[in-house]
């Protein structure tokens, strides 16, 4: 429920303590601090802290947080949450070892970046606000990060707990990300940070002389790039020392599924029966009467059955089908909230934030209460935000958390998404007669409503047609695919016959690469979040494609297994191909990266050696006036414009062959 709660814990706090940001400004004279120890007590210590100085607007006591940033959460510019591992900083890859795993069962301290506090702070002592370093710290301050916080103890929503308000911080360890570090090195060398602040930061494992070195400019220029830099420096710190971003921020479906509530087993007991759930019941309630009702309710065990429809604002896809939906009485898009309240001062910010976070119910779709896997896969696809929805199911207000939970026993999708993959699915399960014909004809409002909803049932609408539909319907107002002109629809009738001549055709892709074959196997999630994703709908299907291709082109060389080919990439970015290439082939193959974006090659460069890849090599050059010599076989994957006239250049000048697609 953690997750489900992360925003409603804290954006509300100003509101209910208005005073406290206030009280914030500290005497500089004053040096009583208490530092938060890495031993399980923090959260104790700081709820303790908060609970000695309520309403004590005197006190000046600051406490000390040093540890990792494990999660973190940033509302538009001036408000960010971190969840901070209290630790001692690692000086050695002794100390360094096991700290992904270690950091997976502690719980963390909840820190709280306000830019308002960091304005009260400068007034109060008499000192000019400097905006660059809230801004500094607002975004360096990431994942992996080893910092160090200072402020006072604040209200939590959470019962018996405390945040810390920071109002100052320092840097103390990069994580492994050559991008983040790179941002670092530049805010850096802008005079922005400190140099100092950044050389202390580093010198647990490189020289300061060494630093300062590749930092060093000459003639007004920098000798390294600031990603050559970051790369060069990565290097010099032992494998596995600086933390992963990517493992600490709860990316896996185990962790994220660990943090959802089970079914209650009272409501297990009183399960709906899906087909007494019709579209005309009279016992619909609004969001803001059961919130009312929730909130009323003295007796938080007793079990309230509610029918109710709202529209989707937010959606999360678990493990093991398990969606959580919340859900408003009235849909807003991200950048309408942002619009409305971006020009009030931060009390008003607080107050209109905690009004937009709070008023909805979170609802979870869990096969185990709506009755099949099927049904909840198709729900949890198809109820993007933007959709309305009704809903059965019974309603508790958490006794930890304060949220108000739904645990939906019945479904029906009243008006779909705009958003085209939302659309596409609910055709596609129309077409497969997997969703009800009426419910369909509703929910995309079809003009010719329950006949054509019957027709696309029928089978007799083939997939192009389906893409097509899905592509012009509901152009909504919050869509970010904008709105088909009628001069856009005329000339796409235009052309409607290329559309029967060149029909769409779905292949599913097999692949002979034992990378892939492993992937699958050892895939054990039956989410569909998965495998609607970009990765599986898109890149993968390239990838895979692709490297049974160049399979065939290497398997055709004479000298395969002879001896080591060289293949070139040309334009090969981050490595994505050139990366799964040198895995799949080893040490048959050596290949070689060439692209124009330096930052794009030290990504890659980064990628391989975290993965252990020895047998690729990046380039950051235009790939035209790249000499070329000894290749075997050349390769581009969306080799655009000129670039695929380069690659087949390159590959006529060296006679090998080569595999292109643009």
């Amino acid at each position: 429920m953690y997750m489900l709660t992360v925003l409603l814990e804290i954006i509300v706090l100003s509101t209910r303590h208005a005073h406290f940001a206030a009280s914030l400004s500290i005497n500089p004279l004053v040096n009583d601090v208490t530092t938060l120890q890495p031993d399980g007590s923090a959260n104790d210590v700081l709820y303790k802290k908060l609970l000695l100085n309520d309403g004590d607007t005197s006190s000046h006591q600051l406490i000390r947080l040093d540890g990792f940033v494990s999660k973190r959460r940033a509302i538009g510019k001036s408000l960010v949450f971190l969840d901070v591992i209290p630790s001692v900083l690692p000086r050695n890859i002794t100390d360094a070892v096991g700290k992904t795993e270690e950091f997976a069962s502690t719980k963390p301290v909840q820190a709280l970046m306000r830019r308002d506090i960091w304005q009260k702070k400068a007034m109060m002592n008499h000192t000019s606000y400097d905006e660059t370093q809230y801004d500094l710290y607002r975004k360096i301050l990431q994942p992996g990060v080893y910092c160090s916080l200072w402020g006072k103890a604040g209200p939590s929503r959470l019962p018996n707990e405390a945040l810390l308000f920071c109002q100052s911080a320092r840097y103390n360890l990069p994580n492994d990300n050559p991008q983040h570090l790179r941002n670092v090195i530049q805010f850096a060398r802008n005079g922005v940070l400190d140099v100092q602040e950044l050389c202390e930061a580093l010198t647990s494992c490189i020289d300061r002389e060494d630093i300062m070195q590749l930092l060093h400019t000459k003639d007004g220029e920098n000798t390294l790039t600031n990603g050559e830099c970051a790369v060069d420096i990565l290097t010099r710190f032992p494998r596995n020392f600086l933390l992963n971003p990517s493992k600490l921020m709860g990316n896996s479906n185990i962790a994220k599924v660990a943090l959802l509530p089970p079914v209650p087993e009272e409501y297990k007991l009183q399960l709906v029966d899906p087909s007494s759930f019709h579209g005309d019941s009279n016992d619909l309630s609004t969001i803001q009467r059961i919130l009312h009702w929730t909130n009323a309710e003295e007796d938080s065990t007793s079990i309230q059955q509610f029918t109710f429809s709202g529209w989707v604002q937010n959606r999360r896809r678990f493990q093991d089908t398990v969606s959580v939906l919340e859900l408003v009485d009235s849909f807003s898009s991200t950048s309408e909230i942002s619009e409305q309240i971006s020009e009030l001062d931060m009390t008003s910010q607080s107050s209109n934030f905690s009004q937009v976070w709070s008023d909805r119910i979170h609802a979870v779709i869990d096969p185990n209460f709506i009755g099949t896997i099927e049904t909840a896969e198709m729900y949890g696809n198809i109820l993007a935000p933007g959709s309305q929805i009704r809903v059965r199911g019974y309603v508790k207000r958490s006794d930890i958390s304060g949220i108000t939970v739904c645990w939906i026993s019945s479904c029906r999708l009243l008006h779909s998404s705009w958003k085209l993959n939302a659309i596409r699915q609910t055709l596609e399960l129309l077409h497969s007669n997997k969703i009800d014909i009426d419910e369909a004809a509703d929910a995309l409002q079809l003009e010719g409503g329950f006949a054509q909803s019957e027709q696309i049932a029928s089978g007799s609408m083939t997939s192009t047609d389906r893409q097509w539909m899905a592509a012009q319907s509901l152009q909504s107002e919050h869509s970010r695919y904008g709105i088909v002109t009628p001069e856009m629809t005329q000339a796409l009738e235009k052309y409607a016959d290329l559309r029967k001549k060149y029909p769409i055709e779905m292949i599913h892709v097999e692949s002979s690469c034992p990378l892939f074959r492993e992937s699958r196997a050892n895939s054990t999630s039956t989410n569909s979040a998965a495998s609607t994703s970009r990765w599986e709908r898109a890149k993968k299907p390239q990838l895979v494609w692709m490297i049974d291709q160049i399979s065939e082109v290497l398997a055709s060389h004479p000298e395969y297994g002879k001896r080591v080919l060289k293949i070139l990439d040309v334009g090969g970015g981050k490595g994505l191909l050139s990366n799964i290439l040198a895995q799949s082939f080893g040490d048959t193959v050596e290949v070689q990266v060439v692209d124009i974006s330096r930052s794009a090659t030290n990504n890659g460069m980064m990628r391989a050696r975290r993965s252990g890849i020895e047998n690729v090599k990046y380039k950051s050059q235009d790939a035209s006036t790249l000499d070329v010599e000894g290749v075997d076989c050349v390769v581009a994957l969306h080799a655009c414009g000129g670039l695929s006239d380069v690659a087949l250049g390159h590959a006529v000048s060296q006679g090998a062959g080569f595999k292109l697609t643009t």
